[in-house]
């Protein structure tokens, strides 16, 4: 069976992304062509058998991977780790988190091609968008999925800042864990990938255009429409998303809503995490 022995769980907008082009660049690591696979989320695995699964991969080379986010997304998808360990029970992860307020808004600024969202305090009131955002920057509650099923030596917790701060020592460390060169560079590593660009919403000819197209076809309808547009062409009826305000008050709630998270991440990776504000 030709399956990976390397899986990037997330955490969505940590720069999950950069990570799995750079492994993708090692000689010794073949990662999915596409990013995102979701094989072990049922709500987004699309009835997909194992054999696609298997046919992701290259059996040739020594460390396969793929990286998908929503790997670590409970309560929201429940039962990854365990559909995981049922499959590739001796996978190494990698798990990518950053500054759990600031993932927050960056989840936020990502959502805001919404036009029917609100404020950032709204949307963390909002009953999915709201509790998803945050349970995914509860990285300990993350982790204690996973250490149901794999021992703490089998999942590497990586710091987005020495990611990009850093990133040469830090992938040193990524490859030494997963079994290949550690000294291995190349201009590749150098790059950025998926940098967040500003967010945009719709302006008044463009909300009109929207309404019209909600009426005739629904909201469904009106979104599928609006995803087949190329971008140039949506360009002129769209506004840049003014960025999140988060007040000192919104920042203390957060604050207080991860301290408890961050703490017991601390104390089980012996990490600082020094650039976080919680």
């Amino acid at each position: 069976m030709t399956l990976p022995n390397l899986l990037v769980i997330g955490a969505a907008k940590c720069g999950t992304t950069s990570l799995h082009h750079y492994l993708a660049a090692h000689p010794e690591i073949a990662m999915s062509a596409e990013k995102e696979l979701n094989y072990f989320v049922a709500e987004k695995n699309g009835g997909r058998s194992l054999t696609w699964y298997e046919s992701q991969f290259d059996g040739t080379a020594p460390v396969r991977g793929e990286s998908s986010p929503a790997y670590t997304a409970y309560p929201c998808y429940a039962g990854v780790p365990e559909r995981i360990h049922s499959v590739v029970p001796e996978a190494r992860l990698v798990y990518v988190v950053r500054d759990p307020i600031e993932r927050v808004v960056s989840h936020y600024q990502l959502l805001q091609g919404e036009p029917e969202l609100g404020s950032l305090e709204d949307v963390l009131e909002h009953p999915f968008h709201g509790g998803w955002m945050i349970a995914v920057s509860r990285y300990w509650s993350q982790l204690e999925q996973y250490h149901r099923f794999f021992s703490p030596g089998r999942i590497l917790v990586v710091d987005a800042d020495q990611l990009r701060d850093c990133r040469q020592e830090t992938l040193a460390r990524v490859f030494r864990f997963v079994g290949v060169d550690p000294g291995y560079d190349s201009g590749e590593l150098d790059r950025l990938h998926n940098v967040s660009t500003p967010a945009t919403r719709p302006n008044r000819i463009g909300s009109i255009i929207r309404t019209g197209l909600e009426r005739a076809v629904g909201a469904r309808g009106a979104r599928a429409i609006a995803h087949r547009v190329p971008r140039p062409l949506k360009a002129p009826f769209r506004r840049v998303a003014d960025q999140p305000a988060v007040t000192p008050e919104l920042r203390e709630r957060l604050a207080e809503e991860f301290r408890p998270e961050v703490e017991r991440l601390r104390a089980h990776t012996g990490e600082a995490f020094a650039g976080w504000s919680v």
